[in-house]
C-alpha cells in the first residue's frame, strides 16, 4: 500500500533560472533521432508533505526533490547515472551526470557522457557538442567523472565523484525496460553515495594558447554530500567502464 500527498516548490528546471528551459539532450531531442529520450524536468526543488508506505508514515519539509523522465522503446544497453542536490554548505547546487550507449540513425550506436551543474540559478553543461566528458565507472561503488566545456559563454572544468562501500551499501537492484526481455532486473542504484564536486572557471592563456583554470579558488570548492544518487544499468558490468 502506498499513498502520498506533498507539494513541490521548483528551484530550477533545466537551464538558467528565469529563462527559457532547454532540452537535456540538445535540440535534436525534439525529433525521433535518438533512442531512448531523456529530459530532466526539475534539476532542483523542495518537497513538503508525507508518504505512507505500508503502515509507515514519512513526513518531510523542504526535502531535496529531483524529477526526470525517459521515453522510447527501452533504456540504453549500458549506462551510468548520478545525481545530487543536497550538498553541505551549497544549498543552491545540483548536479546531474550520466552516460550510456544509445541508438542513432541507420542502425548505429554511440557511447557518450554528460555532466551538468545548476549553481545559483546558472546552468554549466559539459556535453559532447560543447566540450568533453570522461568517466571511470566500476562494476559497483565508484563513479569518477570529469567534464570540460571550452565553447560558449561559460567555460569550465568540473570533477565529480561518487562512491560507496559495496559490502555495506550494495544498492537496490530493480527492473527496467529492455528490448529483448521486457521489464527485467537490469540496473542497480543507491541514494547513499559519498559525493564530492569541484568546478573551475576557465580563461584563455595567450602563452599556451589554451583555456586554463582561473587562478584562485574554484567557483565550487569541494562540495560534499552523503546523499548522492548513483546507478549502473544494462550490461555487461563485469569490468570497469572507461570512456
Amino acid at each position: 500500500y502506498c499513498e502520498f500527498d506533498f507539494e513541490i516548490t521548483p528551484l530550477c528546471g533545466w537551464g538558467d533560472t528565469g529563462k527559457k528551459q532547454r532540452s537535456t539532450g540538445g535540440w535534436l531531442s525534439s525529433f525521433s533521432v535518438f533512442e531512448p529520450h531523456w529530459q530532466v524536468t526539475l534539476a532542483d526543488a523542495r518537497a513538503t508533505g508525507r508518504v505512507i508506505w505500508q503502515v509507515q508514515v514519512y513526513e518531510f519539509a523542504d526535502a531535496p526533490f529531483f524529477a526526470e523522465k525517459n521515453w522510447g522503446a527501452a533504456l540504453p544497453k549500458k549506462w551510468y547515472w548520478t545525481q545530487c542536490n543536497s550538498f553541505d554548505s551549497y544549498p543552491q547546487l545540483s548536479v546531474t551526470a550520466g552516460g550510456g550507449i544509445r541508438d542513432i540513425p541507420f542502425g548505429r550506436q554511440e557511447a557518450l557522457g554528460m555532466g551538468s551543474i545548476h549553481y545559483n540559478g546558472t546552468l554549466y553543461q559539459a556535453v559532447p557538442w560543447t566540450g568533453s566528458m570522461d568517466w571511470e565507472v566500476s562494476t559497483w561503488g565508484s563513479w569518477r567523472l570529469k567534464g570540460r566545456c571550452d565553447c560558449g559563454p561559460r567555460k569550465f572544468d568540473v570533477v565529480y565523484e561518487c562512491s560507496c562501500n559495496p559490502e555495506a551499501k550494495p544498492g537496490l537492484v530493480f527492473r527496467a525496460p529492455t528490448y529483448e526481455e521486457g521489464m527485467v532486473r537490469f540496473c542497480r542504484d543507491t541514494f547513499e553515495a559519498n559525493t564530492t564536486l569541484s568546478l573551475w572557471e576557465l580563461e584563455w592563456d595567450s602563452t599556451t594558447r589554451l583555456f586554463v583554470r582561473k587562478t584562485g579558488p574554484p567557483l565550487i570548492d569541494n562540495a560534499t554530500s552523503t546523499q548522492g544518487c548513483a546507478e549502473v544499468g544494462g550490461g555487461q558490468w563485469w569490468d570497469e567502464w572507461k570512456g
